[in-house]
């Protein structure tokens, strides 16, 4: 059985071993068996061939017909490409979102084609399994070969996967390294091939023979799919796993770690065995070879585990001393400030107290990390840094309340600008993005009435205001 491999135009075709794949199906019509349908040339009006009655014989079975009655219709497919076929591709092209919907059955047709025939064995997949006979062998439970039986359907639906990863690669490489695409198209051709013969197992119910064969089938998938350049579901989904692991032992420290000391820990037990229970689902279905579900049950957890944190009221000893080490580095600019300001023959005498006051505090915060007192290191450093800027107001070293809170408004406002552009381009991809856009109409009615307070001139309420805004516009983000 024969793969087409690079052909004049550079586009690889699977199509005809993955019809052969239908063919094994119940309920699959001649029309659709394995050496029909394999494209190497485009399509358009004027030509002619068995690959134009192959066409109308796919837009028939599939409701677009080529015509109702007479030549064109179906059971009487012409090799002829004329206006009537024209016309059913154009309806077909619009229903597959092809653009521009011309008429010419070309490259990028031919991989909308191919793109619906595998969607077509997702669904036909339940068909298989209620109509295969199921055997019964002596000593061997029926549980267990209803097990064994989903392996193998996993393993062949993730190399399928694989096989057309691989084509989508191999388009992009077409041009620039032909050769090297010919030699993956060859290596696909050979997973496919023991693909088929893992089908076959399969139909015939040997399912332990079927997993074997399908599992170097899949294993040569990967290969070919990594040399085209893509990464293939497996490598990704143990990336994530390992990912989501470490941070569910990273955040399994800091529950104890603050349990030890007494601190709160809120729902995090919960969490964190919900978070676990995933992990157990996503190791599971890794090893089934559900690689998409095994991410996506991966990075369920992971946003649980993050919520966990959240709920651990505990802060690190790497918290502490950079938040230190900042109102240290603050201290020390405001303090030349100050001296050049005295230079320059202003008034610092109140900016110089407030200096000595945040100095205090920075030593209180270095004995605390002595102490390694994470919590209060922290408290005194914030509270240094404060007294750092009422020490910059006092010699104007900081902008007015005013010009401040605009400041911040506007920060505010290209900030909503930036998240609503990147949520509209998330919707227009048809991305989830959940409830992001009730969040940013919260955070622009906080923004207008930000607007009127700076028109009252309350520039307290314009930054509180502002910062609900931006804790809104997060939230919004956070949903993508």
């Amino acid at each position: 059985m024969k793969v087409s491999g690079i052909t004049s135009q550079g586009k690889f075709i699977i199509g005809s071993l993955l019809l052969a794949t239908f063919a094994l199906l119940p309920g699959m019509s001649h029309a659709q068996s394995a050496n029909e349908c394999s494209f190497s040339r485009t399509l358009e009006s004027g030509v002619a061939g068995e690959d134009v009655r192959c066409l109308q014989k796919y837009l028939n079975g599939a409701g677009f017909a080529v015509a109702a009655t007479g030549p064109g219709s179906p059971g009487e497919e012409t090799s002829l490409y004329r206006t009537l076929t024209v016309e059913a591709v154009q309806k077909w092209q619009t229903a597959k979102g092809v653009s521009p919907a011309s008429g010419v059955f070309g490259p990028k047709s031919q991989a909308a084609y191919l793109l619906d025939l595998v969607a077509g064995l997702e669904a036909l997949k339940p068909l298989a399994v209620v109509t295969t006979p199921q055997p019964i062998v002596s000593g061997v439970s029926t549980n267990a070969n209803t097990q064994e039986k989903e392996s193998v359907e996993n393993t062949i639906e993730s190399a399928i996967e694989m096989m057309l990863d691989t084509y989508k690669e191999l388009q992009d490489m077409r041009d620039d390294a032909p050769e090297e695409a010919a030699d993956i198209a060859d290596d696909v051709q050979d997973s496919l091939e023991t693909l088929l013969d893992s089908l076959k197992l399969y139909f015939s119910g040997d399912y332990s023979e079927a997993e074997e064969v399908a599992t170097s089938a899949l294993e040569d998938a990967i290969d070919a799919l990594e040399d085209a350049g893509g990464e293939s579901p497996s490598k990704e989904a143990e990336d994530v796993l390992d990912d989501v692991l470490d941070l569910y032992e990273d955040i399994e420290d800091l529950f104890n770690e603050a349990e030890d000391n007494g601190d709160s820990v809120g729902d995090a037990e919960d969490m964190l065995d919900e978070a676990k229970d995933l992990l157990d689902d996503a190791q599971e279905a890794f090893d089934n070879r559900v690689y998409r579900q095994a991410i996506s049950d991966a990075l369920d957890a992971e946003e649980i585990l993050e919520e966990a944190r959240d709920e651990i009221d505990t802060v690190s000893e790497k918290d502490a001393i950079e938040e230190v080490e900042d109102a240290i580095d603050e201290f020390d600019e405001a303090e030349e400030e100050i001296k050049d300001a005295d230079d320059d023959g202003e008034d610092v005498d109140e900016a110089e107290d407030f200096l000595d006051d945040a100095e205090r505090e920075i030593k209180r915060a270095e004995s605390a990390l002595d102490d390694e007192d994470w919590v209060n290191a922290i408290k005194y450093a914030k509270k240094a840094q404060k007294l750092v800027d009422q020490a910059l107001d006092a010699i104007g070293g900081s902008d007015s309340d005013e010009d401040e809170a605009e400041e911040e408004l506007d920060d505010a406002w290209d900030e909503y600008r930036d998240a609503k552009d990147e949520i509209d381009e998330a919707d227009d991809d048809d991305d989830d993005i959940g409830d992001a856009e009730d969040y940013l109409d919260e955070a622009k009615d906080l923004l207008d009435d930000a607007e009127d307070a700076a028109d009252d001139e309350d520039w307290d309420e314009v930054m509180d205001l502002v910062e609900e805004a931006l804790e809104e516009i997060e939230d919004a983000l956070d949903e993508l």
